[in-house]
């Protein structure tokens, strides 16, 4: 099946992201379990900290985790068998919900982002777009808590203007409550590929979730590696039950085997 694929689109949640030590938000033991996303004010929580409105509680610790769980994230086997079918020579865009940048750093060039990237900053004044590397995001992210340990909102505003216009930034990131990002694009893709890869989503999260049905509908086959029950499986041509890391890799491997063969 994917031997034979003209265009194929991964969709990816938090259960690939989770292999490489980023906990997940909903499982049990997530980050929803411990930090109330509505305490934490989702996209408001940047303006409250521009405005010297202080942070909700509990988001310095939330901050710190998520830092600290970023750090230490590469990209794992997962993550490189999808860059390994791009480099290959098949067609291949992900869809990820995950903010980490882990399918960027593991080689896939097209990749959409619905829930937005940590390491990409937004100006809240032009809306300019800029790309951090991983030493000056951790550089930023550790001088922010610092200063908001310190009550220290002058530094912050300093810290935050770094748009050529003069405006703030924040981290270019779907908050609690806000819009996604590149919708249409998503649909796009996932209504033109001939198969699609569902790889550690729980299709819990609207309206991404709604991208394998377009797929579908399409005519696309579907195929999908999850370690859990997710709401796709009825869709699903192939259904794995697995790890993404541990499930993909072997299924890469053969398919690049079938091609040696083939070409032999």
């Amino acid at each position: 099946m994917i031997g034979g694929a003209k265009k194929i689109v991964a969709f990816t949640g938090a259960g690939v992201s989770e292999e490489s030590g980023i906990p997940t938000f909903r499982d049990p033991g997530g980050l929803w379990e411990r930090f109330d996303p509505n305490e934490l004010g989702g996209g408001d929580i940047f303006s409250n900290l521009f405005a010297g409105a202080g942070t909700p509680s509990g988001s310095l610790e939330f901050m710190s985790e998520i830092l600290s769980v970023l750090k230490e994230a590469t990209p794992n086997p997962g993550h490189q068998a999808l860059a390994d079918l791009e480099s290959m020579g098949f067609s291949i865009s992900v869809i990820t919900q995950n903010i980490d940048n882990l399918h960027r750093e593991g080689g896939n060039s097209r990749v959409i982002e619905v829930h937005g990237n940590i390491f990409r900053l937004v100006c809240l004044n032009c809306g300019e777009k800029q790309m951090l590397a991983r030493e000056e995001l951790f550089r930023l992210g550790d001088e922010l808590v610092g200063f908001l340990e310190a009550g220290d909102f002058e530094s912050l505003i300093k810290l935050a203007s770094r748009c050529g216009c003069g405006g703030i930034c924040r981290p270019d990131v779907v908050g609690f409550g806000e819009p996604v990002q590149d919708m249409p694009q998503a649909i796009e893709e996932a209504k033109t590929c001939d198969l699609l890869l569902i790889l550690g989503t729980s299709g819990a999260v609207y309206p991404a979730a709604y991208l394998p049905g377009h797929a579908k509908k399409a005519g696309a086959k579907i195929i999908e590696i999850n370690a859990t029950q997710c709401c796709f499986q009825e869709m699903a041509d192939i259904r794995i039950i697995a790890k993404t890391g541990d499930a993909l890799p072997l299924i890469v491997e053969r398919v690049r085997e079938l091609r040696r063969g083939i070409q032999q």
